[in-house]
């Protein structure tokens, strides 16, 4: 028995060595894309029968096996460790450690993940084993980390007579498959199926198969996305089977006829006949509405060694039509059936009737043209890496709806195929890329750069871009194709163009090709306002512009982003965008005391590891898909419901209808009049009806006070929410909201009130009252010391100073400001020293006027302090930068620290969450409440966070009830926190683009720790976050400080002192 199975392991040898023979020269051959895989189709599963194949649920009436679970795993770094004999069932794999299927290996304690943006990640000049630039198509020969997989399963014995069938619909790396010790094919493709014909190698009973992958293979210079480049079986794997007479491709088209009015249904359908026999059969399909209710069909008898139908294109009476905002599908059902109308094999898919075509410039749907709000979607996993199950991506479909999402571009690949349907089913616009980007390579058409012109690499383009269009054709969600991403332009992407032109009708955009012939769309990135709207005013220009990528969300970002809005909405050429990106992708992990925090590029492998540090982390949402400020910033700008014009005379608002397909029958709106931040009504706005792009007049709106000499502050909010339940959006669900003021803040004149008599003791000024005690320093010029009612308030002696410095966001460190604004960092870090401190007596007054000078910008700060009997003080700021030539001001404002009892901020201004000067239009004014430890928003890398715009007042308050009242002149702005700015700021330099070394200058989220103190900064003015890009563009200029004696400030607030026993609202409106 012995003897025997040595004898079946060497007959397997040969066919097992064959596929190991120069295994080097087929993953450096680019022309050799895949070995016997079947030729890519659309999205189906086989059924027994036309009612399950209705359900398509996948589980029932079909015969699927999922591989998904525990696999063994040999994991080595060195090509030549491999091992070469495992696809034999008589290998003893049992000592090998298990993984988890689908997950990439890196995430499983097996290799390093690399994230690198653009160059690729078996570069790392200067460190071996990376190579010091790109050769294509050749990778490392020597160091190539390779995962070898293995599990068994077993086949019923009502698999017998099928045709068998393995799916692997993603492998990052060069896959070689093997079926009990058989070789079975190869494929480079990652995000694509690779399905094989395993009939002749599978048996009834127990099967071993075995996966062996290579990190690096020529695959990779097609696949040089800006995301984590990581290993192995990252999609679903099974095993399904057919019959021998079997369904092998289909295609749906379904546009609208030239009135947009009626469908037009075309069906082409491909079979194969395995069974060497003529059996008589029929190919027919029937198209069912909602309700199951067939409303056509057609079947036409197949002759022996046909392989395919086509069936005359036949026209639907007014179908529901197909779009984002109205997903209404049918299902078509296709059939082969033996003469006597048994089911040999059915199966379904969605359809959707719709027409999608560039008219009069613009993208229409339906012909009307359509807004792209979209993002760009990665596979992007905190635990798993590239592996998103389905209650994850129905997450992300929740956020999208809830947030104004109607386009997802799949960068920069297509998805898994469970990702069309549900944007089928749901109603999300896609932008569908093929796999390929050679970003690493450059641009340049020359020998040695993009392989966009390179012949050697023609084969994997055409490839890629047909595996793309061909399993996905029938969905009725994809409206543009994509040529792939930042891959040069050239001789290969024209006949990628012209192959899927002919194949279909959606337009193609790629925008390398920019304003080339082969792209219908001109989808630039990262252009600016301004450009865009050269582009708009040029009447040359034809093409829908639609930004592929813009809005750059790395960290504490989307400043602007209503500026890019007002110019899209304002020319109909101009049809929106794809913000950078949805997700961040950072890697859970944990503190030693148990702190959840995220990786990002870097945190990994040896010293010489490439990395483009936290560039991945460009996300909308976190890695655990909770929300930012930004996210909120993004919903509000997107709404389709705009509230504009509000008269204050006659009491009517005009309500815009920015949907394409929608009426606004279908919602409730309702206002809300608030004075000083409290509601004092609520009405319901009825009977408003608008056509898509009509504007229409609301009634008159009650509930809003008259104006009298003590009304201020009166505003007025406006809501559109859900009537009737949708998928994810219950009822009430707030879709559009608006904010805008009725009278504007009003204050009493203030009360003429004693002034407080100083006492001068040579080094310090103190002055007193029947509760406080106010002490200055004479040679710092500080206030160091406010006692009320026995209680300090200055923490350290540290009250207000001048401060110009923020810690810097992931904006400016691209911008290379913290280098370039250096000096306004020196001037607010030196030592405070008063230039002078002058006490300046009235008749009845005495005031403290201090002035600082700051040599590094040729700045003055001159501050005024007038302090009252009953202890408060009135603070006046003017400040100039003489010299204009001086470097442009991070911040203009006071720093102070108040004592760790200090707990709670309330204040009334913009909120509740961060704003700032160029991202807050979805912050309304109103009053807000918050714990102070609570005021640090947890970017992935620590930055900027947590700044309010707009402050009328704020309070600073104890657990008893006393502290300190802060009443603007005008408005200030203001950071409050428990983490001084210090535990924020990442220096000159955060390393990014750098590769992995002892310098690298990786923080997170978790380094930053509170203090037992209160970090108060009272601001005239924060420059803009931006957000145009991250490598460079400024805030816009309204939204940027400049120094010269033409922008100099003045600025002013008072500071009242309080305990349990006053109601410091009735002090609000007296300072």
């Amino acid at each position: 028995m012995k003897m025997k199975k040595l004898l079946v392991a060497a007959a397997c040898l040969p066919l097992a060595l064959m596929a190991q023979e120069d295994r080097y020269a087929q993953i450096t051959n680019p022309r050799l894309t895949s070995i016997n895989k079947e030729q890519p189709r659309s999205t189906f599963t086989s059924y027994t029968n036309e009612a399950d194949a209705v359900i398509n649920d996948r589980k029932n009436g079909t015969f699927r096996i999922s591989l998904n679970g525990k696999w063994k795993f040999n994991y080595v770094e060195n090509f030549a460790d491999r091992p070469t004999d495992f696809m034999s069932p008589h290998t003893d794999v049992s000592k090998w450690p298990d993984i988890n299927v689908p997950g990439n290996w890196e995430l499983q304690g097996f290799g390093t993940p690399i994230y690198v943006n653009q160059s690729y990640e078996f570069c790392s000049p200067g460190y071996a084993p990376y190579w010091d630039k790109p050769n294509p198509p050749y990778v490392p020969k020597e160091w190539n980390p390779t995962g070898t997989y293995r599990r068994t399963f077993t086949l019923p014995a009502d698999w017998d007579d099928k045709e068998i069938f393995l799916s692997a619909d993603g492998v990052r790396g060069a896959a070689f498959y093997y079926l009990n010790g058989k070789f079975v094919g190869m494929n480079k493709d990652s995000k694509t199926p690779a399905r094989f014909n395993v009939t002749s190698f599978a048996r009834r009973g127990e099967n071993v198969i075995a996966i062996q992958v290579h990190r690096f293979s020529d695959g990779n210079y097609l696949e040089c996305q800006d995301f984590w480049r990581i290993s192995g079986i990252e999609r679903d794997i099974y095993m399904y089977a057919q019959p021998q007479i079997h369904l092998t491709d289909f295609k749906a088209e379904t546009p609208l006829d030239a009135d947009y009015r009626n469908g037009i249904l075309k069906v082409k359908v491909k079979f194969a006949n395995e069974t060497g026999k003529e059996i008589p059969f029929t190919v027919g399909y029937r198209l069912l509405n909602s309700k199951d209710e067939q409303i056509a069909q057609s079947s036409a008898r197949a002759s022996y060694g046909q392989t395919e139908v086509e069936f005359t294109p036949k026209a639907i009476k007014e179908p529901l039509q197909w779009t984002a905002e109205t997903p209404d599908l049918y299902t078509l059902v296709i059939s082969l059936k033996h003469t006597n109308g048994d089911v040999i094999e059915a199966t379904s898919c969605k359809v959707g009737f719709r027409t999608v075509e560039i008219k009069d410039k613009q993208l229409m749907v339906n012909g009307k043209p359509i807004l792209v709000k979209g993002v760009n979607y990665h596979e992007h996993n905190e635990h798993t890496g590239h592996y998103v199950p389905e209650d994850l991506m129905l997450k992300d479909f929740e956020l999208w709806k809830r947030y104004n999402i109607n386009t997802v571009r799949t960068c920069h690949y297509p998805q898994q195929e469970r990702f069309y349907e549900l944007c089928d089913q749901y109603g999300i616009y896609v932008i569908d890329e093929a796999n390929i980007e050679s970003h690493g390579m450059g641009y340049n058409l020359n020998v040695g750069g993009t392989l966009a012109n390179n012949p050697l690499f023609m084969n994997s383009h055409v490839d890629r871009t047909l595996n793309m269009y061909e399993r996905d054709k029938n969905h009725p969600c994809i409206i543009t194709w994509s040529l792939g991403n930042e891959a040069g332009n050239g001789v290969n992407f024209y006949v990628t163009y012209n192959t899927l032109k002919a194949l279909d009708s959606r337009p193609i955009q790629y925008e390398r090709a920019q304003l080339e012939w082969n792209t219908d769309i001109f989808c630039p990135m990262y252009h600016r306002p301004a450009q865009i709207e050269k582009y708009a005013q040029n009447p040359e220009m034809t093409r829908p512009l639609i930004l592929c990528e813009y809005a750059h969300a790395m960290g504490n970002s989307l400043g602007n982003f209503q500026e890019y809005w007002n110019l899209i909405e304002k020319y109909p050429i101009l049809q929106g965008g794809c913000i950078w990106d949805w997700v961040d992708q950072g890697f859970a992990a944990k503190t030693s005391d148990g702190r959840k925090y995220w990786t990002y590029g870097g945190d990994y492998g040896e010293y010489g590891t490439p990395s483009d540090g936290d560039f991945c982390i460009n996300g909308v949402v976190y890695p655990d898909r909770s929300v930012k400020p930004q996210t909120e910033e993004m919903k509000k700008v997107y709404q389709n419901i705009k509230f504009l014009d509000f008269d204050r005379i006659a009491f009517v608002v005009k309500i815009r209808n920015d949907f394409s397909f929608t009426n606004l029958n279908k919602f409730d709106f309702y206002y809300i009049v608030r004075q000083h931040g409290k509601e004092i009504y609520k009405g319901r706005i009825k009977d408003i009806a608008a056509e898509p792009g009509q504007t229409v007049t609301s009634p008159f709106l009650n509930g809003i006070p008259a104006v009298n000499p003590s009304t201020g502050d009166v505003r007025i909010e406006f809501y559109a929410a859900i009537r009737t339940p949708e998928p994810f959006l219950p009822a009430g669900t707030v879709i559009a909201r608006e904010q805008t003021y009725v009278y504007t803040f009003h204050k009493k004149d203030a009360p003429r009130q004693a002034f407080a008599t100083p006492e001068d003791n040579g080094r310090q000024l103190t002055f007193s009252g029947a509760d406080f005690t106010a002490t200055f320093d004479k040679q710092s010029g500080l206030l160091v010391s406010y006692r009320y009612k026995k209680q300090e308030f200055i923490h350290n002696g540290q009250g207000p100073r001048p401060f110009f410095w923020r810690a810097p966001i992931d904006n400016d460190y691209g911008a290379r400001l913290p280098v370039r604004l250096k000096a306004w960092k020196e001037a607010s870090y030196q030592e405070p020293k008063a230039e002078n401190f002058d006490i300046v007596r009235g008749k009845d007054s005495t005031a403290v006027k201090v002035t600082y000078r700051f040599p590094q910008t040729d700045a003055r700060w001159d501050i005024t302090y007038k302090v009252y009997s009953n202890g408060v003080i009135k603070v006046n700021n003017h400040f100039v930068a003489e010299n204009a030539q001086a470097p442009m001001i991070p911040r203009v404002g006071l720093r102070m620290q108040l004592p760790a009892r200090i707990t709670s901020l309330a204040y009334y201004g913009r909120g509740p969450e961060e704003n700032y000067r160029d991202r807050r239009t979805s912050q309304f004014f109103g009053e807000y409440t918050s714990d102070i430890k609570d005021m640090y928003e947890p970017y992935v890398r620590p930055q900027e966070n947590n700044h309010r715009t707009d402050i009328y007042w704020c309070t600073l308050t104890s657990k008893a009830k006393e502290g300190l009242l802060f009443v603007a002149d005008r408005t200030f702005e203001m950071n409050v926190s428990n983490y001084p700015l210090e535990s924020l700021d990442s220096g000159d330099s955060i390393e990014n683009g750098a590769p992995r070394t002892a310098k690298t200058n990786h923080r997170h989220l978790t380094d930053p720790q509170a203090v037992p103190s209160v970090d108060f900064f009272i601001d005239y003015r924060m420059m803009g976050i931006g957000g145009d890009n991250s490598w460079g563009a400024l805030a816009h200029e309204p939204y940027l400080i400049h120094s010269g004696k033409k922008n100099s400030i003045s600025y002013g607030f008072t500071i009242v002192p309080f305990d349990k026993k006053t109601d410091f609202k009735s002090l609000i409106y007296q300072y």
